[in-house]
């Protein structure tokens, strides 16, 4: 189970991670997307930042607790927990932050990709230490 919400996590970040890269591209090559749906547009900035958060936190922190039962580490859930806060950090305040001109919106884009990036590497630390103690754990 725990590999399960570990993995689902792990795509849930990169879910995100492809949105903010492919974003622009589809937009630049469509003018009629450009002018509807641009990378720097409300909608795609905190809207979607927001949901996705909505799925992420949950799976990740049930991952992580069952994780942490069998391995007994810290380490994945620092590293993951490191990641989600960059995630929730740039959800909650990018928008005010940009508004005032303190963060630009390529800043707020490497910080959620950045974010992600943590994020999985936390859970991809958690699905290894899990695998090398080769317990079965009964939240599995």
């Amino acid at each position: 189970m725990q590999l399960f919400f570990d993995r689902f996590a792990i795509a849930l970040s990169s879910i995100c991670a492809l949105h903010c890269v492919a974003l622009p591209l589809v937009a630049g090559l469509i003018p009629l997307l450009a002018t509807t749906i641009y990378h720097g547009s409300t909608l795609h900035e905190f809207w979607f930042h927001q949901f996705i958060l909505l799925f992420i936190l949950p799976v990740s922190i049930v991952a992580l607790i069952a994780g942490r039962r069998c391995h007994k580490k810290y380490v994945p859930i620092l590293i993951a927990a490191t990641g989600l806060f960059i995630l929730v950090f740039n959800a909650i305040f990018a928008e005010d932050l940009i508004d005032r001109h303190i963060l630009s919106h390529s800043a707020e884009v490497w910080l959620a990709i950045i974010g992600g990036i943590i994020h999985a590497i936390g859970h991809l630390l958690n699905v290894a230490a899990t695998r090398k103690t080769r317990v079965t754990c009964s939240v599995q």
